[in-house]
């Protein structure tokens, strides 16, 4: 299905009782004080089935697996006592030890999703890969020879995989370097396995954070947005004003997702299983771009859908100008917010917990309360190091300010007070390379 054909059927789109959001976010309003975290392997097992492009033969589960490696296994040990202790060391417990052995076991997990937070991280994060390369699996090179033998009976499990392209990635710039930083961990097995659930938390929070960043600019392409931190060791002393105004900006955009997100559902054909999702800008550009008899045919049907969008939420007739595309784009997206900004409606109690739910569930290890200095958004180092090894990629160290440039492609931003202190960071962990021959120069190198 195309842009074209989802913003013909605008025009007549049937405007739901309820509000919803099926696409685009990776978390939904907290329905209790219980905080849901997404289960890593089961999302690590999504991202890694589409990053490899190979799934599970159907009809294939752990079980059968378990089964027929112990069968192989039985033949080359004869020792009925070790049989035993293998089954302890990589099948009992949900086969834990089967997944420290090499990451490609990680399929078995994918599909796997019992909650739907768990679902909605792994599908959104996994749009970021469906338009970029298939990566290779590397196994791990400290496999033991028992090791060998059940990597070499998964392959029998294991097969091709197409996975349809069916919503477009929102941030295209975040997905690039999602997909590198994702080939690049799997090149290094043994530290992807030990990092897996600080890598989906990070992208968890930067994609989310972005978004919500990004929303209002649909007359162009996403890019990455000023967002300050600084380490969890630092002082947020009162002339960090980026620094200080960072999260209270980062949550007011965060409330326009639900609502803004909600509306771009009735472009995307919401009943049609088939159909396409695409971003606000894209559709936005599309229009654009058109001959003027098309362009006036989708804007007469976006009208008709602002019009009907209004009256079924019992808003007045909108009141401003529509003698354009964008002025349409504006109306629907201003409709959007002023839905769920109502005083007292359902509306805004859902958008409340859908912000309520970001700062919980999606955020928390990223805020920070300094009392005096107010909330801010922090880097702990556990982060910061992985973040460090990401941006430095296939390279042994990274310039300095070239390491900065890549933290603000992963939509990170420091300082100019927190840049002294991440190499002061740097030198401590021992990390730091000063260039004796280039005056200034200062390198970084990566840890794995």
């Amino acid at each position: 299905m195309s842009l074209k054909e989802n913003l013909q059927a605008a025009a007549s789109v049937e405007i739901k009782d309820r509000n919803f959001v099926n696409h685009f976010l990776t978390f939904r309003q907290q329905r209790g004080e219980k905080i849901s975290d997404p289960d890593v392997m089961a999302v690590a097992g999504e991202l890694l089935s589409i990053a490899w492009r190979k799934s599970l033969k159907k009809g294939t589960s752990l079980g059968k697996f378990t089964e027929a490696s112990m069968t192989r296994l039985s033949k080359k040990i004869a020792d009925e006592e070790f049989e035993s202790v293998l089954q302890h060391m990589y099948f009992d417990d949900d086969a834990k030890g089967l997944f420290q052995v090499s990451p490609e076991f990680m399929l078995f997990k994918a599909g796997s999703a019992s909650s739907g937070n768990t679902r909605h991280v792994g599908t959104v994060l996994g749009n970021m890969l469906l338009s970029r390369p298939e990566v290779a699996p590397v196994s791990s090179e400290n496999m033991n020879f028992l090791e060998a033998e059940l990597l070499d009976e998964f392959q029998s499990c294991v097969s091709e995989l197409s996975p349809p392209d069916a919503t477009e990635d929102y941030l295209p710039f975040m997905g690039e370097v999602f997909a590198e930083d994702l080939s690049l961990l799997c090149s290094y097995p043994g530290y992807m396995m030990q990092n897996l659930k600080a890598f989906v938390g990070l992208y968890n929070f930067l994609y989310s954070a972005q978004l919500a960043m990004n929303l209002h600019s649909w007359r162009t392409e996403p890019t990455s947005k000023p967002l300050y931190f600084i380490m969890d060791t630092e002082r947020a002393s009162s002339e960090r004003t980026y620094v200080r105004e960072a999260l209270n900006a980062l949550l007011g955009y965060v409330g326009d997702l639900f609502p803004v997100l909600s509306a771009l559902e009735y472009l995307n054909q919401p009943d049609n299983k088939e159909a396409t999702r695409f971003p606000l800008w894209k559709h936005f550009q599309y229009i654009e771009k058109l001959p003027d008899e098309e362009k006036y045919e989708l804007h007469q049907g976006l009208k008709c859908f602002l019009e009907s969008y209004r009256t079924t939420r019992g808003r007045e007739p909108w009141g401003g100008e529509l003698s354009t595309p964008e002025d349409v784009f504006k109306a629907i997206v201003s409709t959007a917010t002023e839905i769920f900004s109502q005083a007292r409606s359902s509306q805004l109690t859902v958008n409340r917990k859908v912000v309520a739910s970001f700062e919980t569930e999606v955020a928390r290890h990223f805020i920070q309360n300094r009392k005096r200095g107010g909330r801010v958004l922090i880097m702990n180092q556990d982060y910061l190091l992985l973040l460090t090894n990401l941006a430095v990629g296939n390279k042994e160290k990274l310039q300095y300010q070239q390491l900065i440039e890549e933290f603000k492609r992963r939509g990170v931003w420091f300082d100019q007070q927190s840049q002294q202190a991440l190499i002061e960071f740097y030198e401590r962990v021992g990390n730091l390379e000063r260039m004796s021959d280039s005056g200034d120069a200062v390198y970084v190198r990566k840890t794995i």
